[in-house]
This record gives C-alpha cells, sequence and structure tokens, in this order.
C-alpha cells in the first residue's frame, strides 16, 4: 500500500470573541460638544425656584437671586495593550490577522466602556474638591422574588430573590413620583433577571409585552413604561449601596442588578477611537497595533432622579 501523506487545510476566517452587547450606550444625553478641553463635561443644575404666594397683598415683592450650580465629570481614557502581528504570521497563515487584531481592539475597547458607562451612571459626581458619591438609597429597589441562582461570574453562582414585573411597577412608581418625563425610559435587565421577569409575566401580560418587542434596536419589549433591554451583565452591588468598579475582582457576596433610567436624566460624552500603528517595526520584526478612547459619563440630576437600580438580594 502507498505511503499516504495527509495534507493539512486550515479556514481561511478565525472565530473571534463573542463579547457583551451595548444597547444602552445610544441611549442617553450625548454630551460630547459639551467636553472642555478635551477632558472635563460641565453640567449646569438649576437652583430652587421662587415660592409662590396666593392673593398677595404686600408691595413690592422681594426678589431674591437664584442660586445655580454645576457638576462635572472627566473623562476616562481607556487604552488597549499593544498587539504584536510578526512578519512570520502574515505571511503564513491563510486568515488576515491584522483584520481580526484590529477589530478586536475596538470590540475589547467598547466592551468595556460599555461596562464603565452604567457604573458612571450609578457612582460619579466628580466635582472639584468632592468625594465621588453613589445612587442614593432612596432610588434603589431590592427584588422580593423567590429565591433563584444567579451567575453572577464566571464559575460564581449564588441564591438571590429572583426579579419581577412587580419590581419594574416599583421603578415606574419611582419616576413618576419624581416628576421624571414618561418617554424615553429603559429597562437594561441582566440576563437572569429578564428570563425571570418573563416567568413573572401573565399570558395577557406576555402578549403586551412582546407586541412592543423592536429586536432590531434591541428592544425585547415594552412594560410599565420601560422599554426592556438585555445584556449579559448590567452592574454589580456590594450590598445595597455600594456599585462595584467594573475589573473589580467579583465574589459570592456580592449582587446582580439592573438599571432604569430616563434617556434625559443620564448623560454620555465620547471621543472617537484612536487606532494606532508601528508598521514594520525593526525591534519586533512586524507590526504593532493599539487604540484608545476617551469616554464618561453619570446622573445628570445631583440627586439621581430619573436613574433607579434594582438589586437581586437575598432576604435575611
Amino acid at each position: 500500500m502507498a505511503n499516504i501523506i495527509a495534507s493539512e487545510v486550515f479556514a481561511n476566517y478565525i472565530v473571534e470573541k463573542l463579547r457583551r452587547s451595548n444597547p444602552h450606550i445610544g441611549l442617553a444625553a450625548d454630551e460630547s460638544q459639551y467636553v472642555k478641553a478635551g477632558a472635563v463635561v460641565h453640567i449646569p443644575q438649576a437652583g430652587n425656584p421662587p415660592a409662590v404666594e396666593k392673593n398677595r397683598s404686600t408691595y413690592p415683592a422681594v426678589a431674591t437671586r437664584r442660586g445655580d450650580t454645576s457638576v462635572t465629570y472627566a473623562l476616562d481614557s481607556f487604552t488597549t495593550e499593544p498587539v504584536h502581528v510578526a512578519w512570520s504570521e502574515q505571511a503564513e497563515i491563510s486568515y488576515d490577522k491584522t483584520d481580526s487584531v484590529l477589530g478586536d481592539l475596538v470590540a475589547t475597547l467598547m466592551e468595556t466602556v460599555g461596562d464603565n458607562i452604567l457604573y458612571d451612571w450609578v457612582a460619579g459626581l466628580k466635582n472639584k474638591g468632592a468625594a465621588a458619591d453613589t445612587i442614593p438609597a432612596a432610588n434603589i429597589i431590592v427584588t422580593a422574588g423567590t429565591l433563584d441562582s444567579f451567575e453572577i461570574a464566571q464559575g460564581i453562582s449564588v441564591q438571590r430573590n429572583a426579579f419581577s414585573y412587580k419590581d419594574l411597577e416599583s421603578a415606574q412608581y419611582l419616576m413618576n413620583h419624581q416628576n421624571v418625563p414618561k418617554q424615553g425610559r429603559y429597562a437594561l435587565l441582566e440576563s437572569k433577571m429578564y428570563q425571570q421577569l418573563l416567568d413573572s409575566l401573565s399570558a395577557n401580560q406576555m402578549a403586551a409585552f412582546q407586541a412592543a418587542a423592536d429586536l432590531k434596536n434591541g428592544i425585547c419589549g415594552r412594560l410599565f413604561g420601560f422599554d426592556i433591554l438585555e445584556r449579559s451583565n448590567v452592574l454589580t452591588f456590594t450590598g445595597t449601596t455600594t456599585p462595584v468598579v467594573p475589573g473589580t475582582e467579583i465574589t459570592n457576596a456580592m449582587n446582580p442588578a439592573a438599571l432604569c433610567w430616563q434617556k434625559d436624566c443620564v448623560a454620555i460624552a465620547k471621543g472617537d477611537i484612536m487606532p494606532y500603528q508601528d508598521l514594520g517595526n525593526p525591534l519586533y520584526f512586524g507590526d504593532i497595533f493599539s487604540a484608545e478612547v476617551k469616554m464618561g459619563g453619570r446622573a445628570r440630576r445631583s440627586g439621581y432622579e430619573g436613574v433607579v437600580a434594582i438589586i437581586a438580594t437575598k432576604k435575611s
């Protein structure tokens, strides 16, 4: 029998990593045009309104000045680690690695930015000389359903009270009580919370929910005035008060959270993604690529009106 020399065949594509989506990025007031010196955004805050007197009998009325203030937030700079593509790789592999690397840099930046913007919306009063604050307790709702399992990080499963439509109902009441506009309200649910929401709906509620779906724009449905979005991870809190900074090691003592907001009550400021390249580097015998973007955001009002966190906790 003749010897057979097996040949190896390589596909002319590469399977890219799966990443978290960012349906929330475009659903905020865009304040990029107000960036000062490329790094800081200032948001003026109206002072107290004038008093109203019924059947005024004393003249002249006393004029008072309205004491306006402002809040500021800084843009953070997000940079990737440089990636080296050797000349030998470009010559020998069957797919366009340069194109894949550039796409990976952009996707990695945007996933990281998506995580950080959500954090900035619940933590980030950054006036000069003032410590960063967080969303007040009055704007936090805790889930009250039956215990269910949440995977809050890879390999970390915890038991927390399930999310239900009643939690969205509470968020609606809270925003109504704050006189938040009823148009442009959104709720971004962690994937397990989204499934728990669906499980809690009656047949009639489910039909109404699905009738408002706009999957092309990432909207799964509408309930209690909120357009519902879904993401594999939204926010994590320590207890029910302190949001966890993205990139922090997650422990089983932390709690997953969803976020509700009205579009004009949160802000985002962003710059263009800047790609960098050093082609034909003699020290690396190949090309080097990296990327950078500046982006930041915050709740537009110092009292966090129009921003509500719903945290899955475990009853004591």
